[in-house]
C-alpha cells in the first residue's frame, strides 16, 4: 500500500523538494538507502499485508521479529488440517517421520472425540503442523526482516519464503526493492 511513491512523497515532505522526473525519484530512494546514518523512515510509510501459510516452526521465528502485525489461525477455535511439513526427500528415516506425525494427528483426533478442548489436545501436535496468518509489516521494518531471513545462517526452510517475499517486494516496490537489493543484500 502506497509503494515507491510513498516513500518519494514522505522524502519529497521532509526535504520540501518537488520531483523533477521519474529518474530523480530513483535518486533519491538510493540516496536514502545509501545514507548513514540511514533516513529510514521515509520508507515506513509503504505498507505490505501478506497472507502466509507456513509450517509452524517457521511462523515462530518469522514471530520473533515485532516490528509488524500478526493475526494467526487459532487452534483453540480451529480444528488442526491434517497437513505437516516434510522435509527434503533425502533426509534418512522420512518415513519414521511421516509416520510419527500420522500418528500425532491420529491421537490430536482421538481426543478430540473424547471430548478434549482443541487448546489442550493441541498439544499433541509437533511444529511441522502448518499454520497461517495475516503479516502487515510496513517497507522498512520488511527491509531488516529480509536482510535477516535472506542471511545464510537463516534457516532454509525460512529462507524460501524470505526468497518468495523479496521477489513480491520487487514487484510492488521496484526502485525501492533494487536499491535495498543492490546496496544492502549486495547482490
Amino acid at each position: 500500500m502506497g509503494g515507491d511513491a510513498a516513500v518519494i512523497r514522505a522524502a519529497r515532505i521532509c526535504y520540501q523538494s518537488e520531483a523533477r522526473s521519474p529518474e530523480d525519484d530513483t535518486r533519491l530512494i538510493r540516496r536514502l538507502m545509501a545514507a548513514e546514518p540511514k533516513h529510514n523512515t521515509v520508507f515506513e510509510h509503504a505498507v505490505f499485508r501478506f497472507g502466509v501459510k507456513c509450517p509452524l516452526f517457521v511462523a515462530r521465528q518469522w514471530m520473533r521479529h515485532r516490528i509488524c502485525t500478526f493475526n494467526e489461525l487459532s487452534l483453540r477455535y480451529c480444528i488442526a488440517e491434517r497437513e505437516y511439513y516434510v522435509p527434503d526427500e533425502k533426509q534418512p528415516e522420512l518415513e519414521a517421520y511421516r509416520q510419527h506425525m500420522e500418528a500425532s494427528f491420529d491421537l490430536y483426533e482421538r481426543l478430540l472425540q473424547a471430548g478434549w478442548r482443541r487448546e489442550r489436545a493441541r498439544g499433541v501436535l509437533g511444529t511441522a503442523i502448518y499454520t497461517q496468518f495475516i503479516w502487515t509489516v510496513n517497507a522498512w521494518s520488511l527491509m531488516n526482516w529480509l536482510q535477516k531471513r535472506l542471511d545464510k545462517s537463516a534457516q532454509w526452510e525460512h529462507r524460501q519464503y524470505a526468497e518468495a517475499i523479496l521477489g513480491i517486494f520487487l514487484e510492488v516496490m521496484p526502485v525501492t526493492a533494487t536499491a535495498f537489493k543492490e546496496l544492502v543484500l549486495k547482490r
